[in-house]
Parts: C-alpha cells; structure tokens; sequence
C-alpha cells in the first residue's frame, strides 16, 4: 500500500535476481522479541530501555532486525483513517500508545527506537506503487515514508509498515512480511521512488518519469524465485494490434506455477473478463498470450508461486489501453489440468474451420502427442525437436478438437481443446 501501506535499457527498469543481506541469527532475535513486552503491556520509554539492555551483545544488523519485528508485530495500519482522510498521530509518542498509525508513524516510530539503541536511521519520503496504485499514474507528491539505516558501511532500506500488513478492499490484513526489512534497492525501486534522490540507491540512478512507467511489481514475486519480466511498461498502448505478450523468468518453472486474470474497466468498476489469455510453461519460464476483441482499458494481474506454496500471490499488475476492436473475433483454446505438459506454438488463438486444413506446431517434452479429430491422430517428435502436422479439420462445426496425451491403459488425458466451427 503507498501511504496506506503494505507493495539495461535506457528506459528499462532493473530486472535482477535478488542478493542475501540476511545473514544473522534471525531465531535469536525472534527469541528475544518473544520476550519483550506487547505495546499493551508498557510505555515507550520503558520498552526503549528494555531492548536496549536486552541487545546490547547483538550485533547492528540483528537490533534493527528486532526493532522492526517488535514493531510489525505490535503495531497496525490505520486504515480506516487513511481512506476517510483524518489526520492521524504520526509522532512515536502517539503511535505507541493507539497502537495504529499510517506510514509516516511507522517510519517515526521506528526511527526513535532504532537511534536510541545507537542505530543511524533516516526517515525517506518517497512515491510509492502501494494500495490503490494502478500502472500508467502521474505522480504529483510523495504518498508514503519509510527508513534507511546504515550499517556494514552501506545504507539499506527497512519498511515497517509494509513488513506489518497489506490492505485487501477497504479491510487491513496483518500479515508479517519479511522481504521488506534491508531491501535489495535493486528490487526497492520498483515500487519506491525517493524524493530525495540521494536515497536512491540503485548503482544506476533512475528518475521519476522512468519509475513511473513501469508495472506494479509485488515482493511475492521475487520471494517465489522470479526475476525477469517483459514487457517493461506497466501502462500498454495497443493502437494496431489487439493481441500481447507478457514473459517471466525463473530458473526453474517444473517447482512453481502461474495464473493470470484480465478486467475490462466499464465505467468505473474493472469487471473479469474470461478466455481472454493463454499461458504456455517452458522450463527457465512461463509466457502468456492475450487477446483483446473489444476497444476499452483493462487491467491484467499475473499470480504465482514457488516451491512448496500452494496458493499463487500477486506478481504484477499491467494496464492496457486498446484503441480498436479486432478486425476478426479471436479467441483461445480451452485448457485442462495436463496443459502444463504441452507448449501450442500454432495455432494458437482462432477457432477451427472444419473441412479446412490446419498447421499443428507443439513444444512438448512427452514422447507422442495425439489429436482427436473424429480419430486419434499420433504426432511424433520431429528433428527439429517440435510435433508438426498438417490435418484437414474432420471434427464438425459446434464440436471440439482434442489434443491429448497418451495414458498407460491407451486412454488420453486432454490438454487442450479447439471450438470447431
């Protein structure tokens, strides 16, 4: 959220794989957080003396850690205030004792705590792609705060109040999320802007112009192993074409998945709209086609997740402007559970014509394919590594056209399914 807080080109913004700044007893510090007193249960002054004498052998590195999980633990988001604009007390005397406060009190409070066990931190104001924020926004002001602290010699980034929760609607989540505390600034630019330019950390410097094209980029998708995206504009102009490609990278997509959901804004509310994308999954990453039949601005959110995570998180966010309506009406194959096994390379979004004769390109890893077509159709590997065939479409018009792949018992599984018209 940007106040409300909880997430090379020239023009291109940093897509890198992120760097270990971590390395510290992190179960120690828990421990110790464990047993320092709830908000409730003190005063500032008193809990300021408390952790100080309880750290005084940690290391630099491991007090801030334990300033920042007391406070993401014992402090919530002032939500409420924030969406009906009321001021809300910001100073760490105020924020203590509401035990709520907006980004401003979060990066205060933090600060006191941190200077008074002799930590060195900053407050940064900065324009942020938080809660609310959609691809393609002008910034005119800053919107949320957050520290930098210097340590090791170097300065890193530590954000409270995204580290505490996240807003889903106009309801706060607490949800601790560790990703925030001594941020990559490699990754930290993407969705915080300094005002003061000196607090933009990143080897190469970027302006606010560039910032603010880029899309929406959630910690989810580099705490999943992601790392690369494209394209680089997070607000699309589609002006002669009504079809677009997203690609994202990670090292191994055999342990993770995708997902992807596509709105068209009709008014002022974003509606979902299906069958509008099509995704294909390849070893180091996934890629997903899209197709846009009507004129209108849309909103597209790409989901995922890593090894062991059974739910998929937000990743990025896109706006796509599209200024006319497709000459010809397309649309995508339908997928089942076993697609992940196949890559459509053609045809990839139109339906099938019976009586007409259709190219088949497959990338697939499986040793036979088959097309039901009236009957089962074998397609084997050729030596270009891809299943190529040409068919003459027997299937008729209101039924579908299978593609399968072979079970033990000679049964299929499908994959994927053409409307044949």
């Amino acid at each position: 959220m940007g106040c409300c807080g909880s997430d090379t080109k020239e023009n291109q913004s940093p897509n890198v794989i992120p760097y270990s700044n971590k390395n510290f007893d992190k179960e120690k510090c828990k421990s110790l957080v464990s047993s320092l007193p709830t908000r409730t249960n003190t005063n500032l002054q008193s809990l300021k003396d408390k952790m100080k004498s309880q750290t005084g052998k940690l290391t630099d590195k491991e007090k801030s850690f334990v300033v920042f999980l007391w406070e993401c633990q014992n402090i919530d988001y002032d939500l409420q205030s924030y969406l009906s604009g009321q001021n809300v007390d910001c100073t760490p005397d105020g924020v203590f004792k509401n035990g709520k406060t907006v980004c401003s009190g979060y990066a205060h409070l933090y600060k006191e705590i941190a200077v008074y066990l002799e930590l060195k931190v900053e407050c940064v104001s900065c324009y942020a792609k938080g809660y609310g924020y959609e691809p393609g926004h002008i910034f005119t002001q800053t919107d949320h705060e957050y520290n930098v602290i210097f340590l090791d010699n170097k300065w890193y980034a530590i954000d409270a109040t995204w580290g505490a929760g996240h807003a889903e609607g106009n309801k706060y989540v607490k949800e601790y999320n560790e990703f925030y505390f001594l941020v990559d600034p490699e990754l930290l630019i993407k969705t915080h802007f300094p005002a003061d330019e000196r607090w933009i950390l990143t080897k190469k410097k970027y302006s606010l112009e560039e910032f603010s094209r880029w899309p929406k980029v959630y910690s989810n998708f580099y705490s999943s192993g992601f790392y690369k995206y494209t394209p680089d504009d997070g607000s699309i102009e589609l002006k002669n074409k009504n079809t677009l490609k997203i690609k994202v990278w990670r090292n191994n997509m055999k342990s993770a998945n995708a997902s992807c959901n596509v709105y068209l804004l009709d008014g002022n509310v974003y509606r979902q709209q299906l069958n509008m994308d099509y995704i294909n999954f390849y070893d180091d990453r996934f890629e997903i086609d899209f197709i846009f039949n009507k004129k209108g601005k849309y909103k597209i959110q790409v989901f995922g997740n890593g090894t062991g995570d059974k739910t998929t998180h937000s990743m990025l966010d896109y706006v796509v402007n599209v200024e006319n309506d497709a000459k010809k009406e397309l649309s995508f194959p339908t997928t089942y559970d076993k697609a992940k096994n196949i890559n459509i390379i053609e045809p990839m979004y139109d339906n099938l014509k019976s009586g007409e004769k259709v190219k088949f390109k497959i990338k697939s890893d499986l040793e036979t394919v088959i097309i039901i077509d009236g009957k089962w159709h074998y397609l084997n590997q050729k030596d270009n590594g891809f299943f190529e065939d040409e068919l003459t479409i027997q299937t008729q018009p209101g039924n579908n056209l299978i593609i399968g792949m072979k079970k033990e018992n000679n049964s299929c599984d499908y994959m994927v399914s053409y409307k044949v018209v």
